[in-house]
């Protein structure tokens, strides 16, 4: 009889690693990296509010893009469930993990994101998110709009006014010693009678 061939025994597919959002509407997994979700239980065994910024998309922003910070989520320290703000949060934790206790622990989970200068409220979690979105016409649109206007000057300062009166008053006396030595201005033709020679 022929040797069967032997089954590899079937590994277990890695599971995927994250946080439980609850939504209100049912519950999904954010997909974080291993080492955040250490730093997430190592965090919360310390009481009281933290935050816990993400690294950012890019080490230096794209020209045209900042770096800002968005709330990704919270996450009850007792549970380590995380919810999308901080009102159902602490709706949770009033009526399950610290319900009757003043003292509450949360980790306010930050990630960086760009936002792009030229168009404001487009925000990108990734470089590769922002340089599609300026390759795009809506951005190059609103990136051809002229700059805003230049912040109002600044008032003179006392000896930069006093500059200016004392030239107002040269020029102003240069103008009247004009009046008396302008020169005369001659008569046009047919304003004045000829006299007639001889007659």
């Amino acid at each position: 009889m022929p040797p069967q061939p032997q089954q590899q025994p079937q590994q277990p597919q890695p599971q995927p690693q994250g946080l439980i959002v609850e939504t209100g509407s049912g519950a999904s997994v954010l997909q974080l990296p291993a080492t955040t979700l250490e730093q997430i239980r190592h965090i919360a065994a310390d009481p009281g509010a933290s935050t816990l910024r993400l690294p950012p998309p890019a080490p230096e922003p794209p020209a045209g893009a900042r770096l800002l910070d968005l709330d990704l989520c919270y996450v009850c320290k007792h549970c380590k469930v995380a919810f999308p703000a901080a009102v159902p949060l602490q709706a949770h934790q009033a009526r399950a993990c610290y319900a009757g206790r003043d003292e509450r622990g949360v980790i306010r989970v930050v990630q960086p994101a760009l936002e792009c200068r030229a168009c404001p409220g487009e925000r990108f979690r990734s470089g590769a998110e922002f340089r599609r979105h300026a390759d795009g016409d809506a951005h190059r649109r609103a990136a051809a709009l002229p700059p805003p206007p230049p912040p109002p000057a600044e008032p003179l300062s006392h000896e930069m006014e006093d500059v200016v009166n004392q030239i107002t008053l040269l020029a102003a006396r240069a103008a009247q010693d004009d009046v008396f030595c302008a020169p005369q201005r001659f008569p046009q033709p047919g304003e004045l009678p000829l006299a007639s020679a001889g007659h």
